[in-house]
């Protein structure tokens, strides 16, 4: 049996070794070309987005990836962005031609370089793409999308201070109240506004601007105090910042005087009066002093006579 396998091999052993040569061949083709499309295919894909953490008001570069995944070249190949949020700037043109792939399997890069807006909030924006070309077989189209996250910083406001002047108002007096506002979060707070809703003839609302993160920056107040005691008011604090409109509520305390009474007014009068009565009195005494002489006189006469 093993002189008729030899004489086997011997007569068809170049046909055998070609066919297992094939077989090899077909099998490492089959396993180069394993995520080949048939026919004509171009995918999509991010391939980098640099820097990774996209801020507010921030460039970053956006890197795409385009693969022939068919087994046939295409041809004429074009990447358009067709739909991106307003808050985001797009540097270069919207539609970038490729041209041909080349061969199976190649590749090509492109970028776009890109910007946040200054008005952007945090949060996932979606763009939408498409890729057209063509070959042999006719023209394609694929769409597809990607995101981008974009982070913020929170501001964090609160009441640092308050000041009276003077410090202990009376009541009838004009007084000013500062309130002295502070940013203790990472983030800028933009169009800080303090609303005070006292109960006085004055003003109510102050304008501060921006607050970088820990600064501060006064309210002013100034109004006629017409109520005595201790006085409690809301605040109401308004801001931007990365993630939109916020607002805060606090409370505050004054105290006002009552009007004290004016003393040496009141001695002045009480002196003024004990005079007039004492006037009063002097001249009424004297008077009858003088009848009583008058009377006197005229009784000695009628007696001499």
């Amino acid at each position: 049996m093993k002189k008729g396998l030899n004489e086997f091999m011997r007569k068809h052993g170049f046909w055998i070794g070609l066919a297992c040569v094939v077989f090899l061949f077909v099998l490492g083709y089959f396993n180069m070309t394993g995520n080949v499309t048939s026919g004509h295919c171009v995918e999509v894909a991010v391939s980098d987005i640099s820097p990774s953490s996209i801020g507010i008001d921030e460039d970053f570069t956006v890197g795409i990836l385009i693969d022939n995944c068919g087994s046939k070249v295409s041809d004429e190949v074009v990447f358009t962005i067709t739909d991106i949020s307003p808050l985001i700037e797009v540097k270069e043109d919207l539609v970038q031609d490729i041209g041909r792939m080349g061969y199976t399997n190649s590749k090509r890069f492109i970028t776009f370089h890109m910007g946040t807006k200054p008005e952007a909030i945090p949060g996932e924006y979606i763009v939408k793409y498409r890729v057209d070309y063509s070959g042999e077989d006719g023209e394609f189209l694929r769409e597809g999308e990607f995101s981008l996250t974009v982070i913020g910083e929170e501001a964090e406001l609160n009441i640092a201070s308050l000041k009276t002047d003077p410090v202990l108002p009376v009541k009838g007096e004009i007084a000013e109240l500062t309130l002295r506002i502070e940013n203790a979060g990472k983030g800028t707070a933009k169009s800080v506004e303090v609303y005070v809703n006292h109960s006085f003839q004055g003003l109510k609302q102050s304008f501060i601007g921006t607050l970088e993160p820990d600064e501060d920056g006064p309210a002013i107040f100034t109004f006629i105090v017409d109520k005595s005691g201790e006085q409690t008011f809301p605040v109401l604090i308004s801001y931007y910042d990365d993630f939109g409109e916020n607002q805060i509520e606090r409370e505050i305390n004054i105290s006002v005087l009552k009007k004290p009474t004016n003393i040496l007014f009141i001695l002045f009068w009480i002196i003024i009066l004990a005079l007039f009565v004492g006037g009063i009195y002097y001249f009424s005494k004297v008077k009858k002093s003088k009848d009583n002489i008058i009377h006197q006189l005229l009784k000695g006469s009628e007696k001499k006579k």
